[in-house]
């Protein structure tokens, strides 16, 4: 996951003040930005709504057994 969020989220990056980097797929899964082949996204966003999306993210993990290499889809609405 680390390997993920530094590979999209450089420390190069501008941060403007109440942002934090936002990267697809996310980091905690095996298509993301380092084990993913590189075809990712990052944008910054408000800090505390991808804090706030992070913590969903978790609690869907854990309230519907996700655990590594488990598949599951992103469907948007």
């Amino acid at each position: 996951m680390r390997e993920n969020r530094t590979t999209a989220c450089l420390g190069s990056l501008v941060r403007p003040p109440g942002t934090s980097c936002d990267e697809y797929p996310m980091a905690s899964t095996w298509q993301g930005a380092k084990h993913g082949g590189g075809d990712f996204s990052r944008r910054m966003i408000n800090e505390t709504q991808n804090e706030e999306g992070g913590k969903a993210l978790g609690r869907f993990y854990l309230y519907n057994r996700i655990i590594e290499k488990d598949k599951f889809l992103v469907w948007i609405k």
